[in-house]
């Protein structure tokens, strides 16, 4: 057999990547004997003063000698024309050539290996069509040999090996060439493409969960998820709101902190009927109750909310009759709160109550749902490997850790006292954006309250510009931000949402016996939130810090 580059097929298969290739990569580790390395999805550049070109070749098969065989693979039908063969790949308005493409490779590749100054070596190409019947082989402007069709397709390791042959291992050549292709052309000049395999993976394991609601029939119908962070109840909230729009119904969806509410109404383009639940109490006493009640309850300041939950009772059910309710982070609701949007509802209104005992930081008590079935899921889709053993080690949860890649172990980086907190904040986020993390990927996320947080005065961090709430609102109501790709947020306001790198701050927990539940929510919310890699800025006589060394190890 074959060695394969990269093994992890079964990952790379969830996260979305071509189904053919893959397919044609486990046939080519099978098929193709121990003579041959093969690598999948090369990436290609040469940079130069005067140009700068990037391409990538489907697969690259290095024999023994460390010559090599760059392959193309095109599924599906192709066009032939004069001296060429064509593509035309979805949404595209013109069709694309084949024969430029892999020449063009072909070239990028030759150049590449010229800047490596690496030894001579044979460099071969193949198209490997395996859906289309080549009919003129002049119209591909390659060779006979330089073709494997659909009518050719059954004999494909048999024609590599033929335009490749084993080769005799000898000198440093064949070394050089395999970590050349292991090193060089597999560099990416940022996270990206990490970062949307792992959104692939957590959509794509987290959609049983995302379906389970539709395919539920009680009466009445109120159905309590409770389930893990990272489980996608949120995806699971916005399923059930675009399947009841489908319906021709009305949803009413309602979180509690403000940034998912903003997160949710960008996602589902619906700034009425999506918000958090003092968000929906402020817009309809506005549109239906005594805007001169409202505007003297905001001026109470600290009552205002209490406040506009008792107004709330004379004018939610002129906001109505809406067909279903969808709670998100119910964990953190009220009962009256619960109560006031119920006044909005139809008689026979559905129910969707969705939660995490385990990260209630609020301290309000659970609200109590009598007549609703219950569902519980532990199981953790979005947390990488690495970070859900940290979290094994450091928390005692009773978890099922489903998602199978493998992200960065968390970065403990301990400080004295809040000037030194912001130097190694600056140094940490560096660290990231040179391991490849763009600043919108980055979220910077305190334990404390946005007052006390280490980057309320902050503007910028690492040479980029924060952006922060400012705890002011304009004349509409919404909140005023800071403007710059990072985002930073307190551990209350960023529940519900994720980023592919989290900076944990302000870690200055005492460990001390009776406040370890709340500690633990503290730790548990924010470590989650992390889809690739977690930073941690510790106190360093935070009471949590031994154990947090240990788990990291």
């Amino acid at each position: 057999m074959a060695r394969i580059m990269p093994t992890n097929i079964a990952e790379r298969r969830l996260g979305g990547e071509s189904e053919a290739e893959l397919a044609t990569l486990e046939r080519l580790g099978r098929d193709l004997p121990d003579d041959y390395t093969v690598f999948h999805s090369r990436y290609v550049a040469e940079l130069t003063h005067r140009r700068q070109q990037f391409g990538e070749i489907d697969f690259v098969i290095a024999n023994q000698s460390g010559d090599v065989l760059l392959i193309e693979q095109k599924n599906g039908p192709l066009g032939e024309r004069l001296d060429d063969l064509v593509v035309r790949y979805s949404g595209a308005a013109q069709s694309k050539s084949v024969i430029e493409q892999i020449h063009r490779s072909r070239e990028i590749f030759l150049a590449a290996l010229k800047a490596a100054d690496l030894p001579p070596v044979t460099v071969s190409s193949l198209l490997y069509c395996p859906d289309h019947r080549v009919e003129s082989v002049t119209a591909a402007g390659l060779s006979l040999e330089g073709i494997v069709d659909a009518a050719d397709d059954a004999r494909l390791p048999e024609r590599i090996q033929a335009l490749l042959p084993a080769g005799i291992s000898k000198g440093e050549t064949p070394g050089l060439m395999r970590d050349f292709l292991m090193q060089s052309l597999s560099l990416e000049q940022d996270m990206t493409r990490t970062a949307e395999q792992h959104e692939a993976v957590y959509r794509r394991l987290s959609s049983p969960l995302q379906e389970l609601p539709a395919a539920l029939e009680f009466t009445p119908w109120r159905l309590r998820i409770q389930a893990a962070a990272g489980s996608g109840k949120s995806l699971v909230a916005i399923e059930a709101y675009e399947r009841a729009i489908a319906r021709g119904e009305r949803p009413l969806m309602a979180c509690f902190n403000r940034p998912l509410a903003d997160s949710l109404q960008n996602r589902l383009g619906d700034t009425e009927h999506v918000n958090n639940f003092h968000g929906h109490c402020n817009n309809w006493l506005e549109w239906y109750g005594d805007a001169d009640r409202l505007q003297a309850s905001k001026a109470d300041g600290g009552v205002f909310w209490d406040e506009l939950v008792d107004q709330m009772a004379d004018v939610a059910d002129k906001a109505g009759p809406y067909d279903l309710l969808i709670i998100d982070e119910g964990q953190d609701f009220k009962p009256d709160w619960h109560e006031v949007l119920s006044l909005a509802m139809k008689p026979d209104y559905r129910c969707l109550w969705l939660e995490d005992e385990d990260q209630s930081l609020q301290g309000n008590p659970g609200v109590a749902l009598e007549g609703f079935v219950r569902y519980n899921n532990q199981r953790n889709f979005r947390t990488p490997a690495r970070i859900a053993r940290f979290i094994d080690k450091l928390l005692d949860k009773n978890i099922e850790w489903v998602n199978p890649l493998d992200g960065y172990t968390p970065t403990l980086t301990p400080y004295s006292t809040p000037a030194e907190q912001i130097e190694r904040l600056d140094d940490r986020v560096q660290a990231l954006m040179r391991q490849g993390f763009a600043a919108d990927q980055i979220a910077i996320v305190s334990l404390r309250g946005r007052e006390s947080a280490i980057h309320n005065d902050l503007n910028h961090v690492a040479g980029e510009n924060i952006r922060r709430y400012t705890g002011r609102h304009d004349e509409h109501e919404q909140p005023v931000h800071t403007v710059g790709p990072i985002q930073a947020e307190t551990i209350y306001r960023f529940k519900g949402q994720q980023a592919p790198a989290v900076v944990l701050t302000d870690i200055e927990l005492s460990g001390e016996t009776d406040k370890t539940e709340r500690e633990t929510a503290l730790l548990w919310c924010g470590l989650t939130r992390a889809t690739v890699a977690c930073e941690l800025l510790v106190k360093d006589d935070c009471g949590w810090l031994r154990a947090m060394r240990r788990a990291a190890k």
